[in-house]
């Protein structure tokens, strides 16, 4: 009952919540044009959305990748997986909670958005380091969740490139393939905790 309740919980958040909360933070906005900074500084409630959106997304891979490190036969492995996420999370913390405010801040706009860029650059890392150590187990079982991460860090860039900046577009697509491909790998791992 415990594992099922756990399994609940997970698929709730990786394919509902996190998916839900992101789709609707972005509304209705020129995908291309603007990003979730941009439209955190609109208004109060949009900066506490932001805010609720970075805790509900980096609590459940901060929660999601820990779990994942201590499932991995290698302590090697497992203290990177740790360090990249402790370091992604922090990133993701301070980025959250520096405005972006260009016109009036501009260094802790620029500050803010190398935060956010590191974050995710440092979670994708810890995702690979997981990965890796599984493939050099299990090879054939993990070609898959590999071939995943690298399609998600190729759609990434290329909706980095169309618009040449960071988009809402991309950060919808990099919030939810990243959350799902988590879950996935979390629920392929057999040792998981």
């Amino acid at each position: 009952m415990k594992k099922r309740r756990g399994h609940f919980w997970l698929d709730v958040t990786a394919c509902f919540l996190i998916p839900a909360y992101t789709l609707l933070f972005a509304g209705s906005v020129e995908w291309f044009g603007s990003n979730f900074s941009v439209i955190a500084v609109r208004g109060e409630n949009y900066y506490w959305g932001f805010v609720g959106w970075g805790l509900l997304t980096g609590g459940y891979f901060l929660v999601m990748l820990v779990r994942l490190a201590g499932s991995l036969p290698r302590r090697g492995a497992q203290a990177g997986v740790l360090l990249l996420t402790a370091l992604g999370s922090l990133s993701l913390g301070y980025a959250l909670i520096i405005p972006y405010l260009p016109d009036h801040f501009p260094r802790y706009a620029t500050l803010h958005v190398l935060l956010a860029a590191l974050a995710c650059v440092l979670l994708m890392g810890a995702l690979l380091v997981t990965l890796l150590a599984l493939r050099r187990e299990e090879r054939g079982k993990w070609q898959g969740p590999f071939r995943t991460w690298w399609g998600i860090v190729a759609g990434s860039g290329i909706l980095f490139f169309i618009p040449g900046m960071v988009s809402t577009a991309l950060e919808v697509f990099f919030t939810i393939s990243a959350a799902l491909l988590t879950r996935h790998i979390y629920l392929r791992c057999p040792g998981r905790v």
